[in-house]
């Protein structure tokens, strides 16, 4: 694959992440939570090399058209042979038609790459508790716990920005 290319999550990819409905192993999921759209695959191969074949995983991604690849021209013998699989019917049908967005899930996306992009696999735990979230109050008992670990790796005042940025998605619930 062409570590140029930047993956991001489909409209499947980022139902899969709120609905939990292919029940993806626990390596599968963490690298489709941690893809953005604005990191670079070589960088989330890198994040990821703990895992063994991080290749291997994306791959099963972008077959199961959870994700998708921008940045890389289509003629180029390099780019992600996966980006070539066709997408199952469901999924186009799926971003034909944009589904209304609820801000619980952007509210939890906001925080859980917000803490993938800071902490890297060190979020996996604060991104399983943020699974678990189903209520604003939920979200907002998990604040204080934002902001810790970000202080860890961040400044106070870039902090301070991801916690009025997360505390505005959470009043808009």
């Amino acid at each position: 694959m062409l570590d140029d290319a930047i993956p991001t999550k489909t409209a499947a990819g980022r139902q899969e992440i709120e609905q939990r409905s292919l029940r993806l192993g626990a390596r599968h999921r963490t690298v489709l939570i941690a893809i953005n759209g604005e990191r670079k695959l070589d960088a989330v191969r890198r994040q990821f090399e703990g895992f063994g074949d991080v290749m291997a995983l994306i791959g099963e991604l972008a077959e199961a058209g959870l994700i998708e690849f921008h940045g890389v021209a289509a003629n180029d013998a390099r780019a992600p042979a996966v980006a070539a699989v066709p997408k199952p019917a469901a999924d186009v049908a799926l971003e034909s038609t944009p589904a209304p967005v609820s801000p619980l899930p952007l509210a939890r996306q906001f925080m859980n790459e917000t803490m993938v992009r800071h902490l890297g696999l060190r979020a996996f735990l604060f991104s399983l508790k943020l699974e678990k979230c189903d209520s604003a109050r939920d979200l907002h008992d998990l604040l204080p716990e934002f902001r810790r670990q970000l202080r860890k790796v961040t400044g106070n005042t870039e902090v301070n920005a991801f916690h009025e940025q997360a505390e505005a998605l959470i009043a808009r619930i």
